[in-house]
């Protein structure tokens, strides 16, 4: 797959608000770099703090875990991320690989997946996969840096509702990436972003750029998000065939990242939950050579013999990447709703004096 590069930023052109609920975040003014740079070296820290505690090898469902959840990731080695968990409601896995054709991984991922019971949240949980772009050591520093400053953003984010939290921590991260560009080596560095929250009976999805989310629901896997990429551009505008989008020789570039300009649209998409819906979030070294066919045939089958748990799902489908020698890098996470039970909001979100409706 070619290197990929950024164009300008623009709206959807071939976006269909009957199809789902979607909102696109309007673009604001610019911050102030120094503030910019504030927020990124506070979220530097707050990185390295959570980061060295991290454990290894793969954790349990059962294994104790703070709020900040930290310690169910696991570093393998260089380039490889690996986490996963069964919660009351809901189980989940991660799993990120370089692949053998990069020597090193630009994608990161991250969660917030306390192992309380969901009434005692302080935040609902959250999911996150990031393609970064600008080079080896750009585009390493651009994903790891919005992932861990929308989970830094959100965990502090006390009483704000899941929509507003969202789309304000992936500003935020927009801010703490532009900025962290202009120091000398990393400039034009970015990333895209995918971020999934449940809460009540819905999924909330912020997304910026071509990694994607899909939700699998019985035999059948919907793409909930729009690459943001010149061939996403045609596509909605019908001037190719899915068929010619795949060779497309502008798939690569990118039209909207986080950390590419000042400010960002978001589009933020919601969907209803379902008992055993399945979440897929995934960098493009996934979508690219595994099929919605596959994607359905894996995550279907999770609860079963052959795939017993979502961390077997993402092994699996990371498994096909590699299989078919991927030339990108590779993450994916898979988040299964286990429970009828509403995913109860974290407590704050109402305020004591607005007045319920009647």
């Amino acid at each position: 797959m070619p290197a990929r590069v950024q164009g300008r930023q623009c709206n959807d052109p071939g976006a269909d608000p009957g199809e789902r609920d979607q909102e696109e975040e309007g673009r604001v003014g610019g911050a102030s770099p120094d503030l910019g740079r504030t927020v990124a070296l506070r979220r530097w820290r707050f990185a390295r703090t959570c980061h060295a505690r991290m454990v290894s090898g793969r954790a349990g469902a059962g294994q104790a875990m703070d709020e900040a959840s930290e310690d169910l990731m696991s570093e393998v080695e260089a380039g490889k991320l690996s986490a996963h968990a069964v919660l009351e409601k809901l189980a989940w896995a991660l799993r990120s690989e370089s692949g053998p054709m990069r020597p090193s991984n630009e994608d990161y991922a991250g969660f917030y997946a306390p192992t309380t019971p969901d009434d005692a949240w302080e935040h609902g949980p959250l999911f996150l996969v990031a393609d970064g772009l600008g080079g080896h050591a750009a585009g390493e520093v651009a994903s790891r840096l919005a992932v861990e400053t929308v989970l830094a953003n959100w965990t502090e984010a006390a009483g704000a509702a899941p929509r507003q939290a969202l789309r304000a921590a992936v500003r935020g991260a927009n801010t703490a990436v532009f900025d962290a560009a202009l120091a000398p080596g990393r400039r034009g560095m970015a990333t895209t972003l995918t971020a999934l929250t449940l809460f009540g009976r819905e999924a909330l999805i912020a997304h910026v750029g071509d990694s994607r989310a899909y939700v699998v629901r019985g035999d059948q896997c919907t793409q909930l998000t729009e690459d943001h990429s010149r061939v996403g551009e045609m596509l909605r505008m019908r001037l190719i065939t899915p068929e010619q989008a795949a060779h497309h020789p502008g798939r690569s570039q990118l039209t909207r990242t986080v950390g590419s300009e000042p400010a960002v649209q978001v589009d933020l998409i919601t969907e209803r939950l379902e008992t055993g819906d399945v979440f897929v979030l995934c960098s493009d070294g996934l979508w690219d050579l595994v099929s919605r066919a596959e994607i359905v045939q894996v995550c279907s089958a999770i609860g079963t013999g052959s795939m017993p748990t979502p961390a077997a799902a993402a092994d699996a489908l990371i498994d096909l990447s590699l299989k078919r020698q991927a030339p990108d890098n590779i993450t994916v996470v898979v988040v299964r709703v286990t429970s009828p039970l509403p995913i109860r909001p974290a407590p704050g979100r109402r305020s004591l004096f607005r007045r319920r409706r009647t």
